[in-house]
């Protein structure tokens, strides 16, 4: 995993308030043996139909589970997916309330896999999404090559950047992939992106005058992501989008 283009990490990060769902509860995770223990928010309707894990982005510079990007892909499939769709959103090593400390995208990947694996022993019917955004992309990407057995992987804002996507983890991981990115952002420019969704296989979709953060269009991207990740509830999300334009 090779790092390149990493501002300085600053001193005191700016954090994203603490969010909780409707529905959702708190829990700690289990970590894998011998790995600690972590803070995290689920939503587990036992009929659910899909299972969505949420990696949240780096750690050093202020990325946790209440992050705006993932938190809005979850607002989204728990306001339209209700009992169908269950989430988990959760922080990793040495964030929150999670024990540990930073593990260089190495130990994160163990945290997503634990996370994996506690929504799934939840909702053990479901099929299974992860979704990674920015740093989270390398992490739920490697987590699910390795835990196997996921349908569906998003991969939102990759800083390819930053970390070099290795090609057999899409591979080996047998998901359908799909890529998401803003044309103006900083740390994957769309020919970056598209590089790497030809590379895995996987379709790419721009959005445009977002940059990294997508600050003026996240509920439009979650929008787009959500239907990906859990298409029960595709129909729901292209109703939604149909009532808001008439």
């Amino acid at each position: 995993m090779a790092r390149r283009d990493l501002p300085p990490v600053p001193d005191h990060p700016a954090l994203s308030p603490p969010v909780m769902l409707p529905g959702a509860l708190a829990i700690t995770i289990e970590g894998l043996a011998g790995e600690p223990s972590l803070e995290a928010r689920v939503f587990a309707p036992k009929n659910a139909k899909r299972a969505v894990v949420l990696c949240h982005p780096h750690p050093q510079y202020g990325g946790t589970m209440h992050s705006a990007v993932p938190l809005a892909i979850a607002k989204v499939l728990g306001e339209l997916g209700g009992e169908e769709v269950a989430t988990l959103r959760f922080n990793y090593r040495g964030v929150g309330a999670s024990e540990g400390e930073y593990g260089e995208g190495l130990g994160e990947t163990f945290d997503a896999r634990a996370a994996i694996r506690t929504l799934r022993a939840q909702v053990p019917s479901a099929v299974m999404s992860v979704c990674g955004y920015s740093f989270g992309t390398f992490v739920g990407l490697r987590a699910a090559a390795i835990e196997r057995g996921i349908e569906r992987v998003a991969l939102v804002a990759p800083a390819v950047r930053i970390f070099d996507f290795v090609k057999e983890d899409a591979s080996s991981s047998g998901a359908k992939i799909a890529v998401f990115v803003g044309d103006n952002d900083e740390f994957c420019e769309v020919a970056e992106a598209r590089a790497l969704a030809e590379s895995i296989g996987a379709p790419l979709e721009v959005f445009p005058g977002s940059d990294h953060h997508f600050i003026k269009s996240r509920r439009k991207l979650a929008e787009r992501v959500a239907p990906f990740l859990a298409p029960e509830i595709a129909l729901a999300i292209a109703e939604k989008i149909a009532e808001r334009a008439s």
